[in-house]
């Protein structure tokens, strides 16, 4: 499990912190599904490396939502994370409306500092226990 110890965390000019795992693999990953520059099918087909744009799973499009939410391949790793989510909602008593932009990048005035850390470490345990390279 990632600590927040295992966090980079690089501060803009604008006051705005933007989290990085420790481990660059995953860092990368997190960065290219941000750009929907991934080696996911579907990035893959629109800059002409992938003969198609359909995951593996055969259960539509290999997108950067379809990855951590809908892909049978992930189950496993989609539960773990889905379950400390579900957790992190009650927790806090508000609403967290799942998401990719949730996952990818978490804002709001409704979400603290503490909730935005523990929601990009989830995602960062979720691309490591997938071992895909994006």
């Amino acid at each position: 499990m990632t600590s927040q110890a295992d966090i980079h965390t690089i501060l803009f000019h604008a006051s705005t912190a933007v989290l990085f795992p420790l481990a660059r693999d995953i860092g990368i990953s997190y960065v290219r599904l941000l750009l929907h520059d991934s080696m996911l099918k579907d990035d893959s087909y629109r800059s002409g490396t992938s003969d198609s744009p359909t995951s593996e799973c055969g259960s539509g499009k290999e997108t950067s939502e379809h990855y951590p939410f809908y892909c049978c391949r992930y189950s496993k790793q989609r539960e773990e994370m889905l379950d400390q989510l579900l957790q992190l909602h009650d927790k806090n008593h508000k609403t967290l409306e799942i998401s990719e932009n949730l996952l990818l990048a978490p804002h709001s005035d409704n979400i603290s500092k503490c909730c935005i850390t523990k929601i990009k470490e989830l995602l960062f345990e979720f691309i490591s226990g997938t071992s895909r390279a994006l």
